[in-house]
């Protein structure tokens, strides 16, 4: 880590003096941050696309469709929609790696090794054995509201006066991602029911998982934003 550490602030130190002034090029993470929040923006809505053109719409949606294990194009495409979520998961890692390279320790909480530790992990597994059916709509939902997060941390990238400008909005992030959560326990909870043939342990596991990282997103929105409005009245 400290040679990554000693690349980093090489990167950081070493700009060129005339240019520390101008708007996107004196700061370090501009233009990094633009692209990477583009390419993420892309890569989520091609990950939706390919959900839906594999059948989730037509024939999933928000019903109790159990795996059939299919051979089928369309089997085929959802398991090559989901590959690409479990990607998009391992990558969200490589955020830990910067909040360790900017030193940002206290954003390394337990809440966010927790969250993404076990997303990937649920998404690896869900891959692995039970791709297919109802476990489709997870990721469409997360994807979706993933396009929406970067989105607003593209905005975010593009300057101190546009960062200003939509910061008063920044927990309405947090209620998105709480809704999101409330509607995939919904869901989940179908598969619990004796009616839908679904695995009923692992669907507990999911739903356990999504109730505890409902509570965490709670906390951080008590803790974040509704303590802020206490000291501003």
């Amino acid at each position: 880590m400290s040679l990554l550490g000693n690349m980093y602030n090489k990167f950081v130190e070493n700009v060129d003096s005339r240019v520390k002034l101008l708007p996107l090029v004196g700061t370090s993470f501009a233009v990094p941050s633009i692209i990477a929040v583009y390419l993420l923006i892309l890569a989520n809505s091609i990950i939706i696309y390919m959900y839906i053109d594999g059948g989730w719409y037509k024939d999933v949606f928000i019903y109790c469709v159990p795996i059939t294990y299919s051979m089928d194009a369309r089997s085929m495409k959802i398991i090559n929609a989901f590959w690409w979520t479990m990607v998009l998961k391992l990558l969200d890692f490589i955020e830990t790696g910067i909040f360790v390279l900017r030193k940002k320790h206290r954003q390394i909480s337990f809440f966010h090794v927790y969250h993404h530790t076990t997303t990937a992990l649920i998404s690896w597994l869900t891959l692995r054995y039970y791709v297919g059916g109802m476990t489709s709509f997870e990721p469409v939902v997360n994807c979706s509201v993933h396009v929406i997060m970067y989105g607003y941390y593209f905005l975010s990238s593009l300057g101190p006066k546009m960062q200003k400008l939509i910061l008063p909005y920044k927990h309405v992030l947090t209620i998105i991602q709480m809704i999101q959560l409330v509607i995939l326990m919904l869901h989940v909870i179908q598969a619990l029911l004796p009616f839908c043939n679904m695995p009923k342990l692992p669907s507990f596991v999911i739903f356990l998982d999504i109730v505890i990282n409902f509570f965490f997103f709670y906390n951080f929105y008590k803790k974040t934003y509704q303590k802020s409005k206490m000291k501003n009245k």
